[in-house]
C-alpha cells in the first residue's frame, strides 16, 4: 500500500511554501503602495509651496528651539535612535526569533521584509521628487544627511513600533500586556517624532507626514495579511496500516 499524502487544512502549508493567495495579495499592495506614495508626494509639493504652512513649521520650530534645556537635549539625542537603522535591525531580529521558535511562520519574515522595503523606498522617493529643505543648520544640534520632507526616523518608528505592537497583541496570552503594547508605542513613535523637531533637523509636517503614510502602510498589509501569519498547527502524517506494504 503506498504511503498516505499528508492533507494539510485550507490555507495551512509546509514552511517555505506561500498559501495560495499570497502573490495576487501581495500585487494589490504594491499597488496601494504606488498610490500612497503619490499622495505622500502630493502632500510634500502641497506644504513646500504652501506659505500657510511654512509660517506654521516655523512657529512650531521657533517654539521648540526656543524651549530647549540641556536635560532634553541630552535626551532627545537618545530618542531619536529608536527611529534609526538600529531600531530596524532589533525589529528584524525579534521577528527572526519569533519565526526561528515557531511563533510565527516564515511567511511573517518575508512580510516584514516588504511592509520595510515599502517604507523606505516611499520615504527615499517622496525626498528626492519633493526636495524639501531642512532647518538652517544654525538649528542642528545633530548630524543629518538628504532633503527634509518625510522625516526618515519618524517613518522607521512608526514601522517598527506598530510591527511590534502587532506581534505583541497577536502571540502574548496577558489582555492587559497586549492592551499595553499599542499605548507603549505610540509613546515611542511620537518621542521620535518630537525628537526630530526639537534637535532641529525636521519641520513639523515632514514628520506629521510620516505618521500618516506608515501607519496607512502597515494597516494596508495588515488587513490584507494579518490573517495568515498566526501559526496554526498542522495534522500529523497518516499513519500505514499494520502489516502494510511500500
Amino acid at each position: 500500500m503506498p504511503l498516505a499524502v499528508p492533507r494539510w487544512p485550507d490555507g495551512v502549508l509546509p514552511d517555505g511554501v506561500l498559501p495560495r493567495g499570497v502573490l495576487p495579495r501581495m500585487a494589490v499592495l504594491a499597488g496601494i503602495w504606488a498610490g500612497l506614495v503619490g499622495l505622500l508626494v502630493a502632500a510634500g509639493e502641497l506644504v513646500t509651496h504652501s506659505a500657510a504652512v511654512t509660517s506654521f513649521d516655523q512657529h512650531i520650530t521657533r517654539d521648540v528651539v526656543g524651549s530647549r534645556t540641556a536635560a532634553l537635549n541630552s535626551a532627545m539625542r537618545v530618542v531619536t535612535w529608536l527611529g534609526s537603522w538600529v531600531a530596524v535591525l532589533v525589529a528584524a531580529a525579534v521577528i527572526a526569533l519569533l519565526v526561528i521558535r515557531k511563533r510565527l511562520p516564515a511567511l511573517a519574515a518575508t512580510i516584514a521584509v516588504f511592509a520595510w522595503a515599502g517604507e523606505a523606498l516611499g520615504v527615499r522617493i517622496a525626498k528626492e521628487v519633493v526636495g524639501r529643505n531642512r532647518p538652517p543648520r544654525a538649528l542642528w544640534l545633530v548630524t543629518a544627511q538628504g532633503w527634509s520632507f518625510p522625516s526618515g526616523h519618524a517613518a522607521a518608528a512608526a514601522l517598527v513600533f506598530t510591527i511590534l505592537a502587532l506581534c505583541a497583541a497577536a502571540l502574548v496570552g496577558h489582555r492587559v500586556i497586549r492592551m499595553l503594547g499599542w499605548p507603549l508605542a505610540g509613546l515611542a513613535i511620537a518621542a521620535v517624532a518630537f525628537s526630530r523637531v526639537e534637535l532641529g533637523v525636521h519641520w513639523t509636517t515632514d514628520v506629521i507626514a510620516s505618521l500618516v503614510f506608515v501607519p496607512c502602510w502597515v494597516t494596508a498589509i495588515a488587513v490584507s495579511l494579518g490573517g495568515r501569519l498566526r501559526p496554526q498547527a498542522r495534522p500529523p502524517l497518516a499513519r500505514r496500516p499494520a502489516g502494510g506494504q511500500s
